[in-house]
């Protein structure tokens, strides 16, 4: 897999975060509507930019699960897609011109046709601590991301793990 990220993507606790991602069952049953298309909307409402999107990250590919801005693509490759680094840790990932990062000078969504400058994202984060995707917001233009912006992108995050945790008890329940 050839990485265009400038380093390493892969989590040390991958095994353990890829067994709590499929234990949701979003890889497969989710389409773009719901919860997770509802807090896409809102974060690019709120935050006042063109693309948002609430991402799955599996062992190969970033699967797209809500997006606005983003509709024709339902996956990109974990190799490329920036959501990879934002796993990697706890804290809200941003980059408010990629084009400036020297890590992205091969990578296609920023030099590319895509032309991505100004990105976001929040990990989507476990009760028990395994980052298993992200939501994000991006624009084609850079622009600054205050620290209270990004407590209200993790809060939006917050929101997603709640559903999905109240969804996993209701399978359970069942």
């Amino acid at each position: 897999m050839k990485n265009y990220l400038g380093r390493p993507h892969i989590p040390d606790n991958e095994e353990e975060r890829l067994a709590k991602l499929k234990s949701y069952y979003v890889l497969d049953a989710y389409e773009q509507s719901g919860t997770f298309q509802h807090v896409a909307i809102m974060a690019a409402r709120i935050f006042e930019v063109p693309m948002a999107f609430v991402n799955f990250v599996d062992e190969q590919n970033i699967l797209i699960k809500a997006s606005v801005g983003f509709n024709e693509v339902s996956e990109v490759k974990r190799e490329v897609g920036l959501c990879s680094l934002a796993i990697l840790k706890d804290e809200v990932t941003v980059f408010e011109n990629a084009k400036r990062e020297p890590r992205f000078l091969t990578n296609p969504l920023v030099h590319g046709e895509f032309g991505l400058e100004f990105y976001a994202g929040a990990p989507l984060k476990t009760t028990d601590g395994f980052n298993i995707g992200v939501i994000a917001i991006a624009d084609k233009k850079p622009r600054e991301f205050s620290k209270d912006e990004e407590q209200l992108l993790a809060g939006l995050a917050a929101c997603i793990i709640d559903e999905l945790e109240e969804r996993q008890a209701l399978l359970a329940s069942c």
